[in-house]
């Protein structure tokens, strides 16, 4: 298949050099949207704009909704007001949502003007719903059957406006007050009985999600159930839109990766990293490190307080990375975890108590092995019994509180409500390293009789 690519590629670039412009939009009207976006995101500005030119109008709305980021602000650029005009108006709503999301507000003021009043108003719409909310994803275009209709009307509705629709599998039973009444799929319509009525073949019970709802409801609702269509209601009950795979995958994907960041300590980053500025890199980056080396003050006035410690037993020094990595990285894992858990609703609330159970003891079984392993490399140092017992109390005590710290922190983050995974990665490590290092010269203290 990467041998495939690479020769479709060499092709493009032969018959452009050529000026075989025919051929070339030949070939480019033979491949998925998805593939032609990727070869146009590798070219030039205006070399991207000259190939995009040459794609069937069809396709060419298509492939600027797989188009990402600044690829696709440069392509605007090199376009007429007219070319504009006639991709967006002919975009899905949820996509072109997404697109003006990625803009400068005045170039979104600019690119409304361009659409027909009825596209205008539902941009509109989609646009004063709140960023993270299922209202401000979904698309308005799905299939609307009536209660009085039977199966041979419905089948006919479909056929009439399956083209201007997101999707034509499970359709929706609406009340003349346009309150939901159910859902069918067109499998069922098919092989039912033309005179069937709908509501003798409907879903009376529809899942739905509302539009105020959080995007990440609507996941995990969409999951849940396995459906291809998620049908969307506002505060009157009243039908508005559908959420469909493609929607719920895009969300997914940035999701996972605004946890990801906020994870590694990362403000989220609204561009490609190639794309994104170096100061903007760094910005998005300093206030947690700045957050980290203040805390770490911390760990240097318990170094400090406990210096008698380590003049009395120069030993102990030699274990110190070990411990607060260990620490730290068990922290790390057990909030992976648990912030997966809370994100997938596959933890509640109610759960802690649980989850403190698995954690003390996972972390009395991995703390025991990692201090048979430590105290034997303590002995084979030389460093003495009494040293190699505190290393090994201190391993298990220090993979014991990163378990719990780790597991506890997103609950509390949650508590607070904020995103779980901004309480992972670099502040778990800092807490678990300054506990750990209490721990480690306390039990030093005790096990070596130092005062």
């Amino acid at each position: 298949m990467a041998e495939l690519w690479k020769s479709f590629l060499a092709s493009v670039d032969k018959l452009y050099e050529l000026k075989q412009f025919k051929s070339l939009k030949e070939l480019l009207g033979a491949l998925e949207p998805a593939d032609v976006a990727e070869i146009l995101a590798g070219k030039t500005p205006s070399e991207r704009a000259f190939l995009f030119r040459l794609l069937q109008k069809d396709q060419a709305v298509e492939v600027f909704e797989f188009m990402e980021g600044v690829t696709r602000e440069e392509l605007l650029a090199h376009f007429t007001d007219s070319e504009v005009a006639s991709i967006i108006e002919q975009m899905s709503d949820d996509d072109r949502t997404a697109l003006f999301d990625e803009l400068p507000a005045k170039t979104v003021n600019k690119l409304l003007s361009h659409l027909s009043p009825k596209e205008r108003k539902l941009a509109n719409a989609l646009l004063n719903y709140p960023p993270d909310s299922v209202g401000h994803i979904m698309t308005p275009e799905f299939i609307e059957l009536k209660e009085g209709m039977d199966a041979s009307q419905a089948i006919d509705r479909i056929r009439a406006s399956a083209g201007k629709k997101e999707t034509i599998y499970t359709s929706f039973v609406l009340g003349s007050d346009r309150r939901l009444r159910g859902a069918v799929h067109l499998e069922d319509l098919i092989l039912a009985d033309p005179r069937a009525l709908m509501t003798a073949i409907m879903d009376r019970t529809p899942v739905f999600v509302r539009t105020s709802d959080d995007r990440e409801e609507a996941v995990l609702t969409m999951s849940r159930y396995d459906l291809q269509a998620l049908p969307v209601v506002d505060s009157e009950d009243k039908m508005v839109g559908i959420l469909t795979f493609d929607d719920i995958i895009d969300v997914i994907q940035e999701e996972t990766t605004e946890d990801f960041e906020r994870m590694a300590g990362i403000r989220p980053v609204e561009r490609e990293y190639l794309h994104a500025g170096v100061f903007t890199l760094a910005r998005k980056r300093l206030s947690w490190l700045l957050i980290c080396i203040v805390t770490q003050l911390f760990s240097t006035l318990v170094l400090q307080r406990y210096s008698f410690a380590l003049e009395s037993v120069v030993a102990l020094a030699f274990f110190i990375p070990m411990l607060i990595g260990t620490g730290g990285n068990s922290g790390t894992q057990a909030s992976t975890l648990v912030v997966r858990g809370l994100t997938l609703g596959e933890i509640l609330d109610s759960d802690i108590g649980r989850v403190i159970r698995k954690e003390t003891i996972s972390g009395l079984i991995l703390g025991g092995l990692l201090a048979v392993l430590a105290s034997l490399r303590a002995w084979s140092m030389g460093a003495g019994p009494m040293v190699a017992l505190t290393v090994a109390i201190s391993i298990v005590g220090v993979v014991l509180m990163g378990n719990l710290v780790g597991a506890l922190l997103p609950f509390a983050a949650k508590k607070c409500g904020t995103d779980p995974a901004i309480m992972a990665g670099p502040l778990i490590t800092t807490v678990v390293d300054i506990l750990g290092l209490l721990l480690y010269f306390e039990v030093a203290r005790w096990a070596l009789g130092l005062v």
